[in-house]
């Protein structure tokens, strides 16, 4: 028993290991571009330490290839194929056993080796990224010396074919041929047999014999005495072993389905059942849930998933694109998911992918690809370089072509034996991005430093400074390269080599590698012995120069470092330089045209223009546009006598023209022109008036529900035409029920008239109803009071409250009920005198009606008492609610109601009233206002007071303002009133009273912010009509909806975790005011319930 607990204790840490072993890879993998292996600098050396060395570092412990891995001349000359040297065959290729996964292909050419293994290569993608025809993930050719290729994980090709052709060793043939069962390995391919394999090879040379591989007579004799593959090597039904050599290690790994109808499969390490893997699995698994060996699609963080989470998606359930958070969002490299793009990849410019290059129209910008400005689009010229070793010829064609960005397959010599001048040097001052490999060699013989490196950016592969002499390197815009090799380099000055910022980059920061040997500096010439960096250099550099330095001392501005931003013909903005105006020449003060130190092109009104505005101006000696008219000067004096003597003669006859106009229109105020001696009884008229006398001149206002403009109404009598100043409102849209709408509001305003209600004057049955009412041009309550909210006295906030519960009242016995009484529809005549507007939503009762109910339509759901929301039902006892609301937008200057709980529908309103919420006191009421504000906001509407009783109340505030309302201002401007424009046209043409100046309250106690005075010997302690306070007591008793509302100093609750969370307010604005009365669309809201 205790055998047997032993042994499955064993076997369950195997399967952990093989588990663990055999994960995908994750974000925290090591990726890299295509890799190249060669010995082609071993002839330099003749050392192989060095050698495995340099072909390591190349490698670099990547595990995923995006790209190809190219293993080629390796001990073998690239043009003979002959041996280079024989200690070469004993190269071990550790250095690839790090290669997980290879999204290109694998490519084998001319090797001279004992063995080439790639121990944990699982995957070949086969992506074709050159876009060739045919493909082949996996090439095997011109290897005609005996070596062993293993690739022992190898488990999936998913897509492009095999070939293996060429001067090949028999042995490595007939193992790729007979001992590897290729129809295991390719996963996007249709089942294929050994025949049809090798029908897919066409030709394959066997040392000097060719052979046509489809005849298996001739190469099965080749293979008779090829070495039987290990024992531990999987054997299939046939009677055939895989594997790759005749090694331990050289078995092909099987993870095919022998019972199962699956693609791949696992033993189960107890029962040895066979199970199926995941279909996200690519090449086989280990275990059901975590143990792919690939995925099939992306892996994050080692679990295989079908796309990597990005920035944005769509939600199936919305149907809406949703931004993630950022935490969780994550960039695609080739099948791997990855939290940030890691040199040598750059983030592409719509953030989802780690990209190898940015595409021809962008550029990488702190590693993210980045579309060139217009003005900067030469940055972006990209040239291909075909060639391997830079001429003279080439380097002109680059000159010539502007080229920032090289691009070569393989790599670039820049040699200066291969070149005749400097010139060819220097136009690599152009070059920024180099993709490939870039080798400088010999250039002393040509100038004696690299300054033409100063603007080079980023080497994509491998870059190489090699046997030279040089003063400098130059490479101060050096962002990133593979590896930067610095070898066997002289005369260098010490002061312009920066060698703590390579210690930095190489073992800090590790950017990326720089390696260097055999360096040597010059400490007794001239030159060195006083070279010191520029004063704008912070600490390093790399030559002499401000455009040299490793970093600033103050600002940088494209590679080059300034004093000032000024210097640089930029402005300062937060320790950043920034750029000028287009227009500006030699820097600027701001980034604006006014502000440049100097024009580029022409100067008009003190700013920069590239052309002078018009015909009429022309640009002088200095640049500055001037009008010609002053050149003309003598032609205009001449027509200046002309009309002169032209006016002598119309002058008067255009008086005498005036005079009869004058006498023709005469403007009346609005009692005169609506005076009818034809009708001296109390009956109410409409007046029908003609489109032709309305004249629309400006909008003023516009809402929920029309469109206000000012304008005049004419009408001829007589004695000529009248012409009154009136606001003309058309409703919004073009339904056929908005004209009944209008005509129900001009029947209102027809029966109405009282000093604070606005009266009706005419209505215009055109295409679009028109209502036309006497002018306010000192526009609607709300906006005043929030226009002068530090200038406004207690007593005209009463006497406001008065006026408007006067107006209320007179309503009421019209039986009309308002349902949109706020302070958007109290306009002002003057600062003393307010009237009510907007009959929009009123409607009229029968003698007998005392209410009514309404279900549809929009509604100003902040204003209206709980039963119209439960019921629908409208009375005068809602309207008193509204006048509570308004009384309070009074107290507050125009504030919102209830702003800090975000209502966005009925129900949210409802939902606070009936929880026993309200507004709160105003920072400026005392209680006892406060309780007549809550008397009007009783639940039940037969316990609030009627406009009488309200009109009560307001008469004996104003006995003592300051005992309810607390002064807030403190000076007082008499003219604030006098400055409006409309108030002017008023005054001329309608001649009403003056207004008069704003006032202080009577009280003189100069009470301070927030204060309340309630002093029995400056006011006499008038009790309130109808006491507030009682009735909303006796109100509490009766209902469980009052409860909490009144309670100690009748304080209303606030707003906590009890009641409700209010949302930060969004548009702080609340109403809209149209200049006539229509409220915003905020305002307004649709019961959802019938």
């Amino acid at each position: 028993m205790t055998i047997r607990l032993r042994l499955l204790t064993l076997q369950l840490l195997l399967l952990a290991a093989s588990a663990s072993a055999s994960q995908p890879l994750g974000s925290s993998s090591r990726l890299c571009k295509t890799v190249y292996i060669s010995s082609r600098e071993y002839r330099t050396h003749r050392n192989i330490s060095r050698l495995h060395a340099e072909l390591q570092a190349s490698v670099d412990g990547c595990q995923y290839v995006h790209g190809d891995v190219i293993i080629q001349n390796i001990g073998a000359d690239s043009v003979t194929e002959e041996p280079i040297d024989e200690a070469i065959r004993g190269l071990q290729t550790d250095f690839l056993d790090s290669i997980i996964e290879i999204s290109g292909r694998l490519v084998i050419k001319r090797i001279n080796l004992e063995r080439i293994s790639l121990r944990n290569l699982r995957a070949i993608r086969g992506y074709n990224l050159e876009n060739t025809s045919p493909f082949f993930a996996l090439e095997v050719f011109q290897s005609k010396y005996p070596v062993k290729l293993e690739l022992p994980q190898l488990s999936a090709i998913l897509q492009g074919d095999v070939r293996i052709i060429g001067n090949l060793h028999a042995d490595l043939y007939c193992y790729l041929s007979r001992r590897i069962n290729w129809p295991s390995l390719f996963q996007s391919h249709s089942s294929r047999t050994p025949q049809q394999f090798n029908d897919n090879v066409e030709i394959m040379t066997l040392g000097d014999q060719q052979i046509n591989v489809s005849d298996y007579a001739a190469t099965e004799k080749v293979c008779t005495s090829l070495p039987a593959c290990n024992s531990s090597c999987h054997t299939e039904k046939s009677g055939r072993q895989l594997c790759w050599s005749d090694s331990p290690g050289g078995c092909q790994s099987f993870h095919g389905c022998l019972v199962r109808p699956c693609r791949n499969c696992f033993r189960h390490p107890y029962t040895g059942n066979e199970e199926c893997c995941e279909s996200d699995c690519l090449g086989g698994c280990s275990n059901k849930s975590d143990g792919c060996f690939s995925c099939r699609d992306v892996s994050l963080d080692g679990v295989c998933k079908g796309n990597c989470p990005m920035k944005t998606d769509l939600n199936p359930g919305t149907n809406k694109i949703e931004t993630r958070n950022s935490s969780t969002t994550m960039k695609r490299v080739g099948n791997i998911c990855v939290k940030q793009c890691e040199m040598p990849f750059v983030t592409s410019s719509n953030d989802k992918y780690c990209v190898s290059e940015c595409p021809l129209t962008e550029i990488p910008v702190n590693g993210i690809c980045t579309r060139c400005a217009a003005k900067h689009q030469s940055a972006c010229e990209t040239c291909t370089v075909d060639t391997l070793i830079m001429s003279d010829k080439v380097a002109q064609a680059l000159k010539n072509g502007n080229c920032t960005i090289w691009r070569t397959d393989s790599s670039l010599d820049i040699n200066s034996e291969k070149l005749n001048s400097s010139a060819s040097l220097e136009t690599l001052e152009f070059l920024r991005i180099f993709y490939g490999r870039l080798f400088i060699k010999r250039t002393d013989r040509l100038v004696d430093n690299l300054r033409f490196l100063r603007n080079l950016k980023f080497v994509s592969n491998n870059f190489g400074i090699m046997m030279l002499h040089t003063r400098y390197l130059g490479l101060a815009s050096l962002r990133y390269a593979k590896a930067l090799w610095l070898i066997k380099i002289s005369g260098l000055c010490e002061a312009w080599y920066p060698s703590r910022t390579i210690r930095q980059i190489t073992e800090v920061t590790k950017e990326f590698t720089i390696g260097t040997r055999e360096i040597s500096f010059d400490n007794t010439s001239e030159v060195c012995r006083n070279a010191v960096c520029d004063p704008q250099c912070r600490d390093e550099c790399w030559g002499p120069g401000p455009d040299m330095c490793v970093a600033c001392r103050n600002f940088e501005v494209d590679g080059r470092c300034y004093a000032t931003c000024q210097e640089a013909g930029r402005y300062n903005l937060s320790g950043e330089c920034q750029e000028c105006h287009s227009e500006c020449e030699g820097g600027c003060s701001g980034p604006s045209a006014s502000e440049c130190e100097r024009c580029s092109n022409l100067e008009e009104d003190g700013k920069c223009v590239a052309a002078c505005s018009s015909r009429e101006m022309r640009a002088d000696s200095k640049g500055r546009c001037y009008s010609v008219a002053s050149a003309r000067l003598l032609t205009v004096g001449i027509g200046v006598g002309l009309l002169i003597l032209v006016l002598l003669v119309l002058l008067p006859v255009a008086y005498v023209h005036y005079r009869r106009r004058m006498r023709k229109y005469e403007i009346v105020d609005l009692d005169e022109y609506l005076t009818d001696p034809s009708n001296p009884n109390a009956m109410a008229k409409l007046l029908i008036v003609n489109d032709d006398d309305v004249m629309k001149q400006k909008e003023i206002g516009s809402g929920a529900f029309g469109t206000v403009y000012k304008g005049i109404l004419r009408s001829s009598t007589n004695k000529g035409v009248r012409e009154l100043p009136v606001a003309i409102k058309v409703l919004r849209g073009h339904s056929p029920k908005l004209g009944q709408e209008l005509l129900n509001e001009a029947s209102m305003l027809a029966r109405v008239q009282h000093p604070c209600c606005i009266r009706l004057v005419a209505l215009c049955l055109t295409q679009e109803p028109q209502l036309i009412t006497a002018l306010m041009p000192r526009g609607c309550l709300l906006e005043f009071l929030r226009a002068h909210r530090n200038q406004i006295g207690a007593e005209r906030m009463l006497r406001w409250g008065l006026q408007v519960a006067e107006g209320m009242e007179y309503l009421e016995s019209l039986g009309i009920v308002h349902r949109d009484l706020a302070a958007r529809n109290v306009l002002l005549q003057t600062p003393d005198q307010v009237r009510i507007t907007d009959f929009g939503l009123a409607r009229l009762l029968d003698m007998s009606e005392g209410e009514f109910i309404q279900t549809a339509g929009l509604l100003p759901v902040k204003w209206l008492g709980v039963e119209c929301f439960e019921s629908g039902l409208f009375s005068h006892k809602s309207d008193v609610w509204s006048y509570g609301v308004l009384l309070w937008e009074i107290c507050t200057f125009g504030e919102s109601p209830y702003n800090p709980y975000g209502i966005r529908s009925v129900e949210d309103i409802t939902g606070l009233l009936k929880k026993g919420i309200r507004l709160n006191q105003p920072d400026i009421c005392s209680i006892d206002f406060y309780n007549i504000l809550l008397s009007c906001w009783l639940p039940h509407p037969e316990s609030r007071p009627s406009f009488r009783d309200m009109v009560g109340t307001m008469n004996d505030c104003l006995a003592c303002p300051s005992k309810y309302i607390a002064q807030r201002y403190s000076t007082m401007d008499p003219n604030l009133f006098d400055t409006d424009d409309a108030v002017g046209f008023v005054t001329e043409v309608s001649k009403p009273a003056a207004p008069q100046p704003l006032q202080k309250s009577p009280d003189k106690h100069g009470v301070e912010l927030n204060s309340y005075i309630s002093d029995p010997t400056s006011c006499s302690a008038s009790k309130l009509r109808n006491s507030p306070a009682r009735a909303l007591q006796a109100q509490a008793s009766n209902t469980s909806e009052s409860a909490g509302l009144l309670s100690g100093q009748m304080s209303v609750p606030d707003a906590n975790d009890d009641y409700l969370t209010p949302t930060s307010p969004g548009d702080n604005n609340g109403d809209v005011h149209d200049g006539g009365g229509a409220g915003g669309l905020d305002d307004y809201l649709t019961p959802r319930k019938a």
